[in-house]
């Protein structure tokens, strides 16, 4: 399987929730079960077994790593996870995060998943790749001094030290309900203190029922620093699908994930990336 991988409206209601996995590790900031059987959450509905392509956790609401396949480069990354294009090895363990709240519901207005107001806690994690390195002393928390309309942000800093590492925050959601929506969209912005030459793009992705898995890649070559960009997750033309050309399962949505990708051959320097105004329509 190749490899793949992981604001703006303030009146929408607000429904809290939101990991990925594969060849890398994947942390919650809050306690959660260890991986391999789902854990109850949110609503207390109970998952189903694990995804084909790793050995990581298919706990609570687990998922599955991976990046999207860079336009004009190949394809883009299985649930295992990597840099698009390339093969990846089955992840180790991971830990799944607490359920989110109510599902978004079937045809509803656009609705807004995550503004940060306040410190969204468990429902946040970390995916990173690879297994070991320095990329895996990387740490997702909260931010209340960042944001786009408003004070609140999530933020991962990732530890980047050497080319080609990936870092992700991600967001879980207990079986969220996504029917009759058509695209995801968040706000990111990334700091370090050498610039942000040294970074490919983003990924933003999204894993629901027990194996299916999309994700759109942006390129962030000509992003500046401290400032917020958007990017977003088209579900029918999604740069990456698994399996191929299909939708995700809308009634079972149990993650998403906003990843950075670092280049293949540039000195990776620790990176900061703040998230905001994360909601689908």
């Amino acid at each position: 399987m190749s490899s793949r991988r992981s604001s703006l409206l303030v009146a929408l209601p607000m429904v809290f929730g939101l990991s990925l996995c594969a060849c890398g590790t994947e942390v919650d900031v809050g306690p959660g079960p260890s991986g391999g059987a789902r854990a109850s959450a949110g609503a207390g509905a109970t998952g189903g077994g694990a995804a084909q392509g790793g050995t990581g956790a298919v706990a609570g609401l687990d998922a599955k790593g991976g990046v999207a396949g860079e336009p004009g480069v190949g394809a883009g990354g299985d649930r295992a996870g990597g840099a698009g294009g390339a093969s990846a090895s089955a992840g180790d363990g991971n830990i799944a995060g607490q359920g989110g709240q109510a599902p978004v519901g079937p045809c509803s207005a656009p609705v807004q998943l995550a503004n940060f107001d306040t410190d969204p806690g468990g429902t946040m994690g970390r995916y990173v790749t690879p297994s070991s390195g320095p990329v895996n002393g990387s740490v997702v928390s909260w931010s209340s001094t960042e944001g786009v309309t408003a004070l609140g942000a999530g933020k991962l800093l990732a530890t980047f030290g050497v080319a080609g590492e990936q870092a992700q925050l991600s967001l879980y959601f207990t079986h969220a309900n996504w029917d009759c929506k058509t695209k995801l969209h968040a706000q990111v912005k990334l700091t370090s203190a050498t610039g942000l030459s040294h970074i490919k793009g983003m990924s933003l992705s999204i894993n629901s029922g027990s194996a299916s898995y999309s994700a759109q890649f942006t390129t962030a070559t000509d992003w500046a620093m401290d400032t917020w960009y958007p990017i977003e997750l088209p579900f029918l033309t999604a740069s990456y699908q698994d399996p191929a050309s299909t939708l995700p399962v809308f009634t079972d949505v149990t993650s998403i994930g906003i990843e950075m990708l670092t280049k293949s051959a540039a000195t990776a320097v620790e990176t900061t990336m703040y998230v905001d105004d994360v909601w689908v329509e």
